[in-house]
This record gives structure tokens, C-alpha cells and sequence, in this order.
């Protein structure tokens, strides 16, 4: 569903949370995890001041060139990359105080460990993983305990808006 604002002149545009998270499924293009593509904004003043996506430290192999690293001790997740969060954060971790972090996927728990140690106020998102209950409950008392305001949104699609927009441009 697209929700977009009117503007003055009368045509319409996204909304900043559309476009914001349009702009992280954008950063997950370059994501090169195999199983999961996963892009991140970091938004100050409505300004994108940081992305990440999925993939592995700078210099390694990638899931893409040697496939995902499968620990079986440490469950079913790629272990060769960094998170979009975390890569995000890396950026530009001195100056994140106060700003929103949007996903598309609710952040793990040692990015939620992260987004707030960066002072980061908001987790905007999409989906859920289907996680343990102890998990998902450490995930939210994490953010609840930092202060952090985890708001879902329904899935932006980007194509709908993207043709609508363009549609009226002929």
C-alpha cells in the first residue's frame, strides 16, 4: 500500500518513512550474504548520514564467492558477515546520537546491543524473524532498556511507488 503525501503543487510523493526505507532496501543490493539480503539507513534530521547492507569485512571472501560460513554451534546464521546494522553504525559510530536506524528485518540481538550503544533513539522496520521466544524477548528488553522505539511498518513496495511516480511523468 502506498501511502503518499500530498504536496502543494498536487502531485504526490513518498512518505520520509517510505523513502527512508526505500533507500535501505536500495543499500541491500549490495548486500553478498547468501541468505539473507539486508540493507540499513542511519537518519539524522531527515538526512541519510549512514548505510549498510549485509556482507562480509573488507578483504575477505564473500558469501557470494565461497558460500555462507555455517557454524553448527552457533545455529543456521552466516557467520562471514558483518550485519547492515552494525556496518552502518561503522561509519560514522561519534555522531548517531538521537537518530532513527531503519531495516528492513527487526535487528539481532548483538545489533540491538549496538544501535544502542550509538545512542541510537528509534528502529524503524518491516519484518520479524521467527526467532526463539527467550530471544525475541531479549531483543525487546534490550531496546526497552536503552530507550529505544521499535515502530513496525508495513512493507514499502518499492516498485508500486516507484511506477506510480513515473507513471505520471510521461
Amino acid at each position: 500500500m502506498v501511502s503518499q503525501e500530498n504536496t502543494s503543487n498536487g502531485s504526490t510523493r513518498p512518505s520520509w518513512d517510505e523513502y527512508f526505507m526505500m533507500a535501505a532496501k536500495l543499500a541491500a543490493t549490495r548486500a553478498t550474504c547468501l541468505q539473507r539480503r539486508v540493507g540499513t539507513v542511519i537518519v539524522k534530521n531527515k538526512r541519510i548520514i549512514a548505510t549498510g547492507f549485509n556482507g562480509s569485512p573488507p578483504g575477505l571472501p564473500h558469501c557470494t564467492d565461497e558460500g555462507c560460513l555455517i557454524l553448527p554451534d552457533r545455529g543456521t546464521a552466516c557467520q562471514r558477515v558483518l550485519h547492515s546494522e552494525h556496518n552502518a553504525v561503522l561509519q560514522d559510530s561519534k555522531n548517531l546520537e538521537g537518530a532513527t536506524l531503519y531495516t528492513s528485518f527487526f535487528p539481532c540481538l548483538n545489533c540491538m546491543k549496538i544501535i544502542i550503544s550509538a545512542k541510537i533513539k528509534e528502529v524503524v522496520y518491516e519484518k520479524e524473524h521467527e526467532e526463539k521466544d527467550e530471544y525475541e524477548k531479549a531483543k525487546r528488553g534490550f531496546a526497552e532498556q536503552g530507550k529505544v522505539v521499535l515502530r513496525k511498518i508495513p512493507e514499502v513496495d518499492i516498485v508500486g511507488i516507484l511506477s506510480t511516480f513515473f507513471s505520471k511523468e510521461k
